[in-house]
């Protein structure tokens, strides 16, 4: 009785240890971050891809660009979901957890892209900060802002603006719209669980 009462507790320890090593592999599996940082740079490298194609023709500012742009992070943030959810369709995709990853690949894109903007606009063309200031000033003009207005603008955004400042500009940006679009996506692209054991201890 002794003996066999011994093997029982060892096969329940055996069998704990393996459903705590299969939680953390499962749990590593899940995890969001190796996918945001691998996606995360293929849409960074498209929306650098875009801003070259823009910056080549002549026209770095033009709002279509800024267009392409948002459709490169909606495809891009589409496909990381629906990879993820493709990969994990036992545990399932949470509305959280596919919100977190569009949003953290949006970050990781953003870094990317910054980083390129500050090296564009640093090193390749210094006199592009003030086409920039030119273009914003232009666009205050057809929106009907008065002069003084756009005085008191153009005024801050001179004394503030540098490479540095844009491109920490882009990464708000591009993680902000990564956020709000990823809100929308993650509705679509959220599964619940198809192992009815999924999370019980």
């Amino acid at each position: 009785m002794i003996f066999v009462e011994l093997i029982n507790e060892n096969e329940a320890d055996l069998l704990y240890v393996c459903i705590k090593t299969n939680e953390a592999m499962e749990e590593q599996s899940n995890s969001v971050t190796p996918m945001a940082m691998s996606y995360g740079l293929y849409t960074g490298l498209a929306l650098i891809l875009n801003s070259v194609v823009f910056y080549v023709m002549g026209s770095p500012f033009a709002p279509a660009g800024a267009y392409i742009s948002y459709a490169i992070i909606i495809a891009g943030i589409a496909w990381s979901m629906k990879t993820y959810k493709e990969n994990n369709s036992e545990a399932g995709v949470t509305y959280g957890r596919a919100l977190g990853l569009g949003t953290l690949q949006s970050l990781f894109a953003s870094l990317i892209l910054a980083f390129f903007t500050f090296v564009l606009f640093k090193l390749v063309d210094k006199t592009l900060i003030d086409k920039f200031l030119a273009f914003l000033e232009e666009q205050l003009l057809k929106s009907g802002t008065n002069e003084n207005q756009i005085d008191t603008v153009m005024t801050m955004y001179r004394k503030v603006m540098t490479p540095l400042v844009y491109s920490l500009a882009q990464i708000f940006s591009v993680t902000f719209y990564g956020f709000l679009f990823s809100l929308i996506l993650a509705i679509f692209f959220k599964k619940q669980s198809t192992n009815p054991f999924h999370g019980v201890e």
